[in-house]
């Protein structure tokens, strides 16, 4: 995932005003929290390979699991598929054990959101990408940026909030599989019902700028038939890579459509071909062509429509063409996968909130929108909960790259910054200033 351009200043506004009875001595809190200690739980993190593709999500989990416990956390394991578990840990609200449910109404408070795997470490790295090391203020592992330094930060701040204020509930949710199908979202809202949740923080890479908006995705595949002949006799058969191209060439002028209609927030939808795979040989008229496509969504947008309307337009743009056996061609399509959007107001109280929390822990409150999408859509959706992504990191420059890097400076910030955005959200009657 990348982030966009567009980060910028604070929103407008006062202080926002929280919404629970609890109260903790902010200073304490934030006293509990060492940058040494965040460190190493990243570290153990990354020696947990967690590769997507490979399925081996579960190790990574597993010390997460045992972090979460070790500060009486109810951590719940709900397997998506073998060796790969989602994670759901609760700390302070009622909870019944055993059972797979949500916090009661009224008990939710904050969720953090966040992903076990990581993408697979290829090549260029100047040591082994899973045993982590250190270069002054930087640690380097894949996934230290995209997202096991966040995890760390966001078990660090529910570890130090938890001692001071006990009571005060806070959720997080671990996915698998976000950095391809999305299978642990989606197993997630169909295993959970929506709870009311105060607030949703993604622990995505953003510099700790706060994400208030970002795109969706869908991922289409799109199958053509023709069929085969010999080269030297092309009429005989009907080329799917031809075809193909009629395809491709009404996603480029959709795209170019779609640039006209930029979202006011989100900018405009807009596709990639990602990937083509056809044909036999030089010397055989193809008669298949599979096509991958990513497509970026806004608000309101079906991607079963999306699919079915380009589908059309390029049958249409084929007869056209008047080819011979353009009849015989055959184009099929389906979504592999899909990845709501979501749009906070910028000067919600969420928003105000994270930005306060950001500049009290250390660090510059920025606002900003991402070009990317990430699995906060499906909580926004499926909970109706203001949702932002905050988070260590640099996405765009350390995020998928070899020798992956984040600074241990900036996961103690995220980690002040989130201890202080729960008890902000969590205690009504009180500034979360430490003094």
């Amino acid at each position: 995932m990348t982030v966009g351009a567009g980060i910028g200043t604070a929103p407008k506004g006062g202080r926002v005003t929280a919404i629970d009875s609890r109260r903790a001595d902010p200073d304490r809190v934030l006293g509990r929290l060492h940058a040494e200690a965040i460190a190493a739980l990243a570290a153990d993190l990354i020696r947990a390979e967690s590769e997507n593709p490979g399925g081996t999500e579960v190790e990574a989990v597993r010390v997460l699991a045992d972090a979460l416990r070790v500060i009486g956390a109810e951590v719940t394991l709900d397997y998506v598929d073998t060796n790969r578990p989602n994670l759901v840990a609760r700390l302070g609200a009622r909870r019944d054990s055993g059972h797979l449910r949500s916090p009661r109404e009224g008990d939710a408070g904050i969720l953090f959101l966040g992903h076990s795997d990581v993408v697979p470490a290829g090549e260029g790295w100047t040591g082994d990408p899973y045993e982590p090391r250190r270069e002054g203020d930087l640690l380097i592992g894949r996934g230290a940026t995209d997202m096991k330094g966040g995890l760390a930060a966001v078990v660090a701040a529910m570890a130090a909030v938890h001692a001071e204020a006990p009571e005060l509930p806070m959720t997080l949710v671990c996915t698998v599989d976000e950095e391809v199908d999305a299978r642990g979202s989606l197993h997630y809202i169909r295993h959970f019902a929506p709870a009311s949740y105060t607030a949703c923080i993604v622990a995505e890479p953003t510099g700790l700028a706060t994400i208030t908006a970002c795109r969706g995705a869908s991922n289409l595949r799109v199958s053509v038939s023709g069929a085969s002949a010999h080269a030297g006799n092309p009429a005989d058969g009907v080329s799917a890579i031809l075809a193909a191209a009629d395809l491709i060439a009404e996603v480029e002028a959709d795209d170019a459509r779609l640039a006209q209609a930029p979202h006011p927030v989100l900018g405009a939808a807009c596709w990639n071909v990602g990937t083509i795979e056809g044909g036999h040989g030089t010397s055989i008229v193809p008669d298949r062509c599979v096509l991958s496509i990513d497509r970026r969504t806004l608000p309101g947008e079906e991607p079963g429509r999306i699919l079915a309307d380009l589908l059309e337009r390029a049958r249409e743009r084929i007869a056209r063409r008047a080819r011979p056996g353009a009849e015989r061609i055959r184009l099929d399509g389906e979504v592999e996968m899909t990845m709501p959007g979501f749009c906070t107001d910028p000067d919600a109280p969420l928003v105000l909130a994270a930005c306060e929390a950001v500049c009290e822990a250390g660090g510059e409150a920025r606002t900003g929108v991402w070009s990317a999408a990430c699995e906060g859509g499906f909580m926004a959706e499926h909970h109706k909960v203001p949702t932002i992504v905050l988070g260590p990191g640099d996405i765009a420059g350390q995020a998928h790259q070899p020798d992956e890097t984040v600074s241990v400076h900036e996961l103690h910030t995220a980690a002040r910054a989130y201890a202080l955005l729960a008890l902000r959200l969590g205690d009504p009657g009180r500034d979360a200033t430490p003094d």
